[in-house]
């Protein structure tokens, strides 16, 4: 369990200590009031320490071991001790040069500390490939492609090259640049390459977390960042009767401002109802649900009452287009 470097409790608060005052004399000294207080305090720490400790929240994500292209996911984690009011999210992005920030599902409890929930479908989008100009050590020079992946997730201005576009990365990787890479950072560099080349003309992969987060959406604790592959090589996983109902009833939450009623990022729309913005709020996704009406309107017989009038007052007064590729804020424009 990795937890996030914000939001940490004092010193203090975690190990029970506090200070006492006094006026230089002894403190079991005073009168009798004193000396109770200070033995129930005392018994009170010892009691605290233990319960503080069993109580420690614990958050797995299930290996994902690929996610096939054009096809809709099923995920789970395993959590342990998750307070009253607290909820379960999945996180997840494809692995991008540029675009970093997360979006997330909120996933339903199964029993017996599971939860689970529905990925969309990943675009067909393929990894960029890039190796680290200024090797600092033989090692680098051997695995340049890992070593500059690396590079990238442990700096702050995420160029290691200064070839990338430094304006998307101060917008789209604002929020994810926080949450490092913790199977890049950990592993070794040969087998680091090793998968990379793999990964050659390949699709872009797939990061993801499982966190339990609080009512304001503050991280309490979280699964350490793994990746997965996407490619047409993936078996087909067979969806439950409940996660095939999911599928087709999405609502997928946003980290970042930039994210907001813009489609996701290299995710297809297929299933995406609705979208939480990074302030909590609830929206429907207006581009999703327009190809959801274009294909209602052409799977519905015309004499099918309310429903068939209803798509036919749509196509007269149709939602807003998706934006065009070449519209310089699309989010599936390839060079961002």
């Amino acid at each position: 369990m990795t937890h996030l470097p914000f939001g940490r409790p004092s010193d203090s608060a975690l190990t029970g200590t506090s200070t006492l005052q006094h006026n230089g004399s002894n403190p079991l000294g005073g009168n009798l009031m004193r000396v109770r207080a200070f033995i129930l305090g005392a018994i009170a720490f010892a009691l605290l320490v233990p319960v503080a400790a069993s109580a420690q929240i614990e958050v797995t994500a299930d290996p994902v071991e690929c996610i096939a292209e054009d096809t809709f996911t099923p995920v789970t984690a395993q959590v342990t001790n998750i307070p009253p009011e607290a909820t379960v999210r999945f996180y997840f992005r494809r692995l991008h040069q540029e675009t970093e920030d997360f979006y997330y599902i909120e996933m339903t409890p199964r029993g017996d500390g599971v939860y689970w929930g529905v990925l969309p479908k990943p675009t067909d989008d393929e990894l960029a490939e890039f190796e680290l100009d200024d090797p600092q050590n033989e090692e680098e020079e051997d695995y340049p492609v890992a070593a500059w992946w690396r590079t990238k997730d442990l700096s702050e201005h995420r160029d290691p090259n200064d070839e990338l576009d430094e304006d998307v990365i101060d917008e789209r990787a604002d929020v994810g640049r926080l949450i490092g890479r913790d199977w890049l950072r950990n592993g070794e560099l040969s087998e680091l390459e090793e998968w990379f080349e793999e990964q050659e003309e390949e699709l872009e992969p797939a990061d993801y977390y499982a966190a339990v987060v609080d009512p304001s959406g503050r991280e309490l604790a979280r699964s350490p960042v793994s990746v997965t592959p996407v490619n047409d090589e993936c078996e087909e996983p067979e969806l439950t009767a409940e996660e095939e109902g999911q599928s087709h009833n999405l609502v997928i939450g946003e980290t970042a401002p930039w994210q907001y009623d813009r489609r996701v990022f290299h995710w297809q729309c297929d299933g995406i109802v609705s979208r939480i913005d990074y302030q909590g709020i609830l929206y429907v996704d207006r581009h999703c649900r327009a190809c959801a009406f274009v294909w209602l309107k052409g799977a519905v017989p015309a004499g099918v009452g309310v429903l068939a009038a209803v798509l036919e007052e749509d196509t007269e007064n149709p939602p807003p287009e998706p934006a065009s590729p070449e519209d310089p804020d699309d989010d599936d424009d390839d060079e961002q």
